[in-house]
């Protein structure tokens, strides 16, 4: 009986390699996903289509609007509808800080960008990923040579600082002198209008909580998904020498345990951001509000992640997560 040769397993391409540790772009279809079905909610339902206060709203209401109203809302149809439920306040606000815990759980834990002769590169290429990104969310949110861009846009846009006319006196509160007129047109952020108790209204007010919470969500999943493949690629036969000469000497049981309960970390943060994000989409803001902010934050998660797919020179500056 003869006995036949097996042919020895195909070495994997880097391409092959590199693919298999990387988010696949259908993924961010969950996005728009989100904002349709948390959109469609918001104007099918009673619930969501009820008023949730006595005040009476702008036709383009929006959250920066809403967060300048002169008294809070007296009885909220939905706890995520309220600016002071606890995952707003202590999440969605702080959402950048959550970012930054997560991003470095992955660094410290991970043996891609440990105890491999590459890890300096990796680490320096990850941390590049991740000042792109937040120069992004800083410029949209923060600063702009002034105000940040969104504010920019709104204003741009034809909206400004308005004053709050009160409905009992009304009338009194309406007659305001020239110099306050003056002062609230030269209020050109959200932040300093809600300071001086106006409101932020009349322009297109791009959401930046759906950016920042799908920039977010968008980096912890390509990042996760990087050191995360890893494990699936040395199971399917394709992890690379580097990669498995650090898993070799990542035996240690409580580094392991930091190593998992570091994606843990990552998995919970990007959880609570695409909930947040479904229930930004359900109360707040208008379509088109919702929708610029996405293409903004897909556009910034495109030029990060998936473009370095397609340019290799990109690539060579900006790295590729678990590559």
């Amino acid at each position: 009986m003869t006995t036949r040769d097996k042919s020895p397993p195909s070495s994997p391409t880097p391409k092959t390699r590199a693919s298999s540790h990387q988010l696949p772009p259908i993924a961010l279809l969950i996005y728009p996903i989100t904002l349709l079905i948390g959109s469609l909610y918001s104007s099918i339902s009673p619930t969501a289509r009820a008023p949730n206060h006595a005040h009476p709203a702008p036709l383009a209401p929006s959250l920066a609007t809403d967060i300048n109203l002169s008294s809070p809302p007296e009885s909220p149809v939905n706890y995520f509808a309220r600016k002071d439920n606890i995952f707003n306040v202590y999440f969605v606000k702080i959402g950048w800080l959550w970012l930054t815990l997560a991003f470095a759980s992955l660094l410290i834990s991970q043996p891609t960008y440990r105890q491999t002769a590459t890890s300096s590169r990796r680490i320096a290429q990850a941390c590049l990923r991740y000042a792109l990104a937040t120069t992004a969310w800083y410029l949209m949110t923060q600063w702009f040579f002034g105000p940040p861009v969104i504010d920019r846009s709104f204003v741009v846009t034809g909206g400004g600082c308005e004053r709050i006319v009160g409905g009992v006196a009304g009338a009194a509160q309406a007659a305001t002198g020239a110099g306050e007129v003056a002062a609230l047109e030269s209020v050109v952020t959200a932040a300093a209008c809600k300071a001086i108790g106006g409101k932020w209204a009349g322009g297109h007010d791009v959401s930046g909580h759906v950016f920042m919470l799908v920039v977010v969500t968008g980096v912890l999943g390509a990042e996760g998904v990087g050191v995360a493949g890893s494990f699936l690629g040395r199971a399917l036969g394709l992890g690379s020498s580097a990669t498995d000469e650090a898993d070799g000497k990542e035996k240690d049981g409580n580094a392991e345990k930091g190593r998992v309960w570091a994606l843990r970390f990552v998995l919970a943060v990007a959880g609570l951001g695409w909930w947040m994000l479904f229930m930004t989409a359900i109360w707040f803001h208008t379509w088109l509000e919702k929708w610029s902010g996405l293409m903004i934050a897909l556009g910034t998660l495109y030029g990060i992640y998936f473009l370095p797919r397609k340019v290799p020179a990109w690539r060579d500056v900006v790295g590729m997560p678990g590559v």
